[in-house]
């Protein structure tokens, strides 16, 4: 299955269009797997019409439930391996990346082959994997990275406490002066980090705006920076290549099949036989299914998008209660009687903010700086990050 015609347009050059779709493809659908991880309780609970109660009861539930939203601590990672095992999939029998071969497209060779249309060998395969998954996996990391980092430093009130925070900790902790200065180092090499990742980024996508523009203007065979680093260029998949490449793909298989059958163990020959067959069938149905899969996320989108509508037309009922607040650990601050007074400075709060962990409420500058130092709620010491500190303001 694929999304054009084999051929095109005769010419073996894609279009610049169908490179940047081909390009776009696993991003866009990493956002549709995160964005269905995220939200998928409003799928599940929209069964009824008549009871919305019943429905809202149901959907802060499914979002408080933590089985699925696990899986977005590790979003990159769960996302990498996919794209490890689709493309990996698809260089050995097409020499494409997964996008490439929905589009009808694949790579070749340009250092010195005889053949153009001879697909890459295993080392080229090997090279083109690392950069279709490992690349993109240190971007998101990286980004990551900066993206914190820059918010904990883009205040000033945040930078006078982390910076205040890294000086009395050495002696307030009697840490060994070893560790010290490796913490010292650490911040030293992040704050650089954050200095020159705006220019890397820059320049990363400056050169590959330059190699588009070229490609555009057909004064360079190559799309992108990596391809030509790789000595590869992407061209078009006729359909007596895409017959060869299914032809060599039944042998590959008839003989591994007649291999597992000379074995002397009949129960090792029906495992094995068995269990090359379900790989078969999974490696022939997996893009379909993945094809398949993202139009039905995109029309249950619409249509439960549609009923949320309506049933919100119908009635606007209250909010439901808040759920209970998180129970103070035997470890954690106590409580003060007031509730107006900040647990941890014992000082009457000024410039309130809120754990969103938790929900207690202390003075910002205190709760920045704890939570900074710890990690944790100083209440509840539930694990806690400066990124869910909320400021509170009261109305005049």
């Amino acid at each position: 299955m694929s999304f054009v015609a084999l051929g095109g347009d005769g010419s073996t050059r894609p279009t610049f269009f169908e490179l940047v779709a081909a390009e776009r493809l696993m991003p866009s659908l990493k956002a549709a797997t995160v964005y269905s991880l995220s939200v998928r309780g409003s799928f599940a609970v929209l069964q009824s019409y008549a009871v919305l109660e019943d429905l809202l009861a149901e959907a802060v539930f499914a979002q408080r439930r933590p089985i699925f939203h696990r899986l977005l601590d590790f979003e990159d990672e769960l996302f990498a391996i996919i794209t490890a095992a689709l493309d990996r999939q698809s260089l050995l029998n097409g020499s494409s990346s997964f996008a490439e071969s929905l589009y009808g497209l694949r790579r070749n060779s340009v250092r010195g082959a005889d053949n153009p249309k001879a697909s890459l060998n295993k080392p080229s395969q090997r090279w083109t994997l690392l950069f279709l998954v490992v690349l993109p996996y240190m971007q998101a990391k990286l980004e990551s990275v900066y993206n914190r980092r820059r918010r904990q430093t883009r205040s000033p009130l945040a930078l006078r406490i982390t910076q205040r925070s890294s000086e009395v900790e050495p002696d307030a902790d009697q840490q060994p002066e070893r560790r010290s200065l490796w913490r010292r180092t650490q911040a030293q090499i992040l704050r650089l980090f954050v200095r020159l990742f705006p220019w890397i980024h820059a320049t990363q996508e400056g050169l590959r705006f330059g190699y588009q523009l070229l490609y555009l203007l057909d004064s360079s065979p190559f799309y992108t920076p990596i391809l030509h680093l790789l000595g590869q260029n992407i061209v078009r998949v006729s359909g007596q290549e895409m017959v060869e490449v299914q032809r060599q793909k039944q042998q590959r298989r008839q003989q591994q099949l007649q291999s597992a059958q000379r074995s002397s163990s009949v129960i090792w020959r029906l495992v094995s036989q068995g269990w090359l067959r379900s790989a078969y069938a999974f490696a022939d149905h997996t893009r379909n299914a993945l094809i398949l899969s993202v139009f039905a996320f995109k029309l249950l989108e619409w249509w439960y998008t549609s009923a949320e509508e309506k049933l919100g037309a119908q009635q606007a009922l209250p909010p439901p209660p808040p759920p209970p607040p998180p129970k103070p650990s035997p470890d954690g601050l106590k409580l003060p009687g007031d509730p107006t007074t900040c647990p941890i400075c014992r000082k009457r709060r000024t410039n309130p903010a809120m754990a969103s962990v938790s929900g207690y409420v202390y003075c910002y500058p205190c709760i920045f700086g704890s939570i900074d130092q710890h990690g944790c709620c100083p209440v509840t010491k539930l694990p806690a990050t400066v990124d869910q500190i909320r400021r509170l303001y009261q109305s005049a």
